[in-house]
């Protein structure tokens, strides 16, 4: 039997689930796989994390894609989504959100994000949970800091219709990287993306 299968008395009427340590049963997931690819997370290692019998899980959640799901679900939409950078200048709004502290700092968030890419290739339904809560999400975050950019000044009002590809670019080639090298990038990569496409792209200066 795989972690992806209902076992056989899964069904069967119990007790009611104990919901009281969902949060962190699901916190457990998120950061083994902040650790580990996707097909090496399973049930049994959440269980023995969490105190929790593998049974216990399965009649709360069904499969290892349901747990995961739900994982994604509960870390949220990134805060910058709620409250923009402004430190002055576009790139260091931009460097703002790479070096956010959300779901731990830079490190962690990249390393979850890894282990997320690697979910989402194994899964259809995942792959669909990381691009509307955490792809597109970040793509909206700089579209809005480019558009906010040009209403500054910073960016020629001449470059208002690169926006929408540009706004793509730092989460599309992060998970670029994150297919290709398997590996989280580190900041470095980002700062390159962000000097040598985005701003290069824009004709915007790195003051």
């Amino acid at each position: 039997m795989t972690d992806s299968n209902r076992p056989p008395d899964a069904t069967q009427v119990g007790r009611p689930f104990d919901r009281s340590r969902d949060a962190l049963i699901l916190e457990v997931t998120l950061d083994l796989l902040a650790e580990r690819a996707y097909d090496r997370v399973t049930l049994d290692d959440v269980a023995a994390r969490t105190g929790k019998a593998k049974t216990t899980l399965y009649r709360r959640w069904a499969t290892k894609d349901d747990l995961v799901l739900a994982a994604i679900h509960s870390i949220g939409l990134p805060p910058e989504i709620e409250q923009l950078p402004d430190l002055g200048s576009l790139r260091s709004d931009l460097l703002a959100v790479v070096d956010s502290p959300w779901l731990g700092g830079p490190d962690r968030r990249l390393a979850l994000f890894s282990g997320l890419t690697s979910a989402a290739r194994a899964s259809e339904r995942i792959a669909g949970a990381v691009r509307a809560e955490v792809t597109e999400p970040y793509g909206e975050i700089y579209r809005r800091l480019l558009t906010r950019a040009i209403d500054r000044g910073e960016i020629s009002a001449e470059m208002a219709a690169r926006v929408p590809i540009v706004a793509d670019v730092i989460p599309a080639m992060s998970t670029h990287y994150l297919t290709a090298a398997d590996r989280p990038a580190q900041r470095d990569f980002f700062v390159a993306v962000i000097d040598d496409v985005v701003l290069a792209a824009l004709q915007v200066g790195r003051g």
